[in-house]
């Protein structure tokens, strides 16, 4: 009979031990949706596009030089995207303290009047209209979907709830769209869309503390391409690269090295 029993405490140990498990693995699953993820990439040996995890940071290699690429991917099924005035600021901590947004990064062209250069659409509240000697793209988000059109043939559409136009369009379907290296280097920020235009990744590429260098558009367009974009769209780069965003309880900050018109703001619903 005591067997019996210690054969029974082992079983109900045994089952209670897997529920906790269980609940641990859908907690895991459930903060990865419903958080920003930083995905850091890391090309193989060899130089194939899969991507692994990896703290060591992803690395774009371009004439020789690496620069240091940041990727943070957004379900949007999970996160509003709005648009945000600056004010020409380079606090963009300050502006994810102030809307509680989980991450801040810049947004489109601007003159040199600092006015928005190009059509930007917030909550569907238009803030500049669209220009199409401007050329590019014009990234909407309507119904948790996101699509990347181009802007000479992009028909605005009263309806629209994001939209952010800036250029060029370094991905098409999949495919690379910048057709040769123009010669110019600087920092770079994009939009990659991803999962049907449900998944947003936001790409960041800087030269480093001191070194205001980074790739070609070209390089950037294949880079991306290799590394499952679907369609991505460059946004103003150079001094405007920067991003504020949550890491835990810590707010992490790269200022871009001048002042910004507009950032795209991303916040859990």
């Amino acid at each position: 009979m005591a067997a019996v029993m210690r054969r029974v405490r082992r079983a109900v140990l045994a089952l209670a031990v897997a529920g906790m498990v269980t609940a641990a693995i859908g907690g895991v699953v459930w903060r990865r949706r419903n958080t920003p993820s930083r995905r850091l990439y890391v090309p193989s040996a060899a130089g194939g596009a899969a991507p692994e995890t990896s703290d060591a940071g992803n690395e774009l290699v371009e004439d020789g030089r690496t620069y240091a690429v940041s990727t943070f991917s957004f379900a949007l099924e999970n996160y509003d995207v709005r648009i945000e005035d600056a004010g020409m600021s380079t606090a963009f901590d300050a502006i994810l303290e102030r809307t509680g947004a989980d991450l801040v990064v810049n947004a489109g062209f601007f003159d040199t009047a600092a006015r928005p250069l190009g059509y930007a659409v917030s909550e569907g509240a238009v803030l500049s209209k669209h220009v199409k000697n401007l050329s590019g793209g014009v990234v909407t988000i309507d119904g948790d979907v996101a699509r990347l059109w181009d802007a000479e043939t992009y028909e605005p559409n009263e309806g629209t709830h994001f939209a952010i136009q800036c250029r060029p369009r370094l991905v098409v379907d999949r495919a690379p769209n910048v057709r040769r290296d123009d010669g110019k280097r600087s920092e770079r920020t994009a939009l990659c869309l991803r999962d049907g235009g449900r998944t947003v990744d936001v790409v960041l590429v800087r030269g480093g503390p001191t070194e205001a260098t980074g790739p070609s558009l070209y390089a950037l367009g294949r880079f991306l391409a290799q590394r499952g974009c679907e369609d991505a769209l460059n946004l103003d780069g150079g001094p405007s690269t920067g991003v504020a965003y949550r890491e835990g309880d810590e707010v992490k900050l790269v200022p871009p090295r001048g002042g910004v018109r507009q950032v795209l703001v991303f916040k859990r619903r």
